[in-house]
């Protein structure tokens, strides 16, 4: 019987023997020329405490308990990689560099003053900024302008920034709604717009609506076209500066749009033009961003 007991276990011990395997590998950058390592990257086998680190040539050794384990392979700076080793004992592994964006537009809220230069001297304007949601930031606005009489310039936005983004490259969802209440016209646009932000590149497509009723010829119409516009951002210290304009044109009717936003440490200032048919506004706006 001690015998028997002995050669289960002997076999035991030589069966955990023969399942452990050495791995070898090399950890690179996929932004260096290959064959230069990176040293000092966490090897692990994942879901043990079994690791090690790579030497000054991005070279390792580890002896891990089964040959279909998987490492986990982390570095400060770069993305996390799992590999699957399914029996292979010699790895070469590429990390790509993890791009980590400090977007500070979430939780606040922002309030302007706006004066319209040419026909509303009076206005508003309220932006309100919600938490985080599912890695971009929702954005809700509304602003009004008015004469105090006859005429109303409203607008309102939803914008979903920087929902999908890289190192480089990031979107921005946003429906925009525009009211014009004048005495003898009336207009509403309903406008859905994509940017592509790349470095300081902003391309805007979309899509636009516009409802027409001319009080005095009786005209009530619809009218739907493409959106283009360009953008582009200025760092220069003490302010940063947005520059974007887009256009819709909707048969012989055009809707321009641009706008200049000034960035301060304690100020947003923006100047906004509009122009649609024979009317236009040329809007001044200061305001503040307070964070909740």
């Amino acid at each position: 019987m001690d015998k028997l007991v002995t050669i289960i276990f002997f076999l035991l011990i030589t069966s955990i023997g023969n399942a452990q395997i050495e791995v070898k590998g090399t950890v690179v950058s996929n932004e260096e020329e290959e064959g230069l390592g990176l040293p000092g990257v966490n090897v692990v086998e994942l879901g043990t405490q079994n690791g090690t680190t790579t030497d000054k040539d991005g070279n390792f050794i580890l002896t891990v308990t089964d040959p279909n384990a998987t490492l986990e392979i982390s570095f400060v700076g770069f993305i996390t990689q799992q590999l699957h080793l399914n029996g292979k004992d010699s790895i070469f592994i590429k990390l790509k560099i993890d791009c980590i964006r400090d977007f500070l537009d979430a939780r606040s809220i922002s309030v302007y003053a706006l004066s319209g230069i040419f026909n509303t001297p009076l206005g508003g304007k309220l932006d309100f900024a919600l938490p985080y949601f599912s890695k971009g930031t929702l954005i809700t606005g509304f602003s009004y302008q008015s004469d105090l009489e006859d005429l109303t310039f409203i607008n309102g936005k939803l914008e979903y920034k920087h929902y999908i983004f890289n190192c480089d490259l990031d979107f921005d969802l946003n429906w925009y709604y525009r009211h014009l209440n004048l005495i003898d016209f009336k207009s509403s646009t309903n406008s859905f717009e994509t940017n592509f932000n790349y470095e300081n590149f902003r391309l805007i497509v979309g899509y636009s609506h516009l409802n027409i009723d001319n009080r005095i010829t009786d005209e009530v119409r619809s009218f739907s076209a493409p959106v283009v516009g360009l953008g582009t951002w200025f760092n220069t210290a003490p302010f940063q500066l947005l520059l974007t304009g887009k256009v819709a044109l909707f048969g012989n009717r055009t809707e321009v749009i641009g706008q200049a936003t000034f960035y301060t440490k304690y100020v947003e200032f923006f100047v906004n033009y509009y122009q649609l048919d024979s009317f236009s506004e040329l809007t001044i706006g200061i305001g503040k961003e307070f964070a909740y």
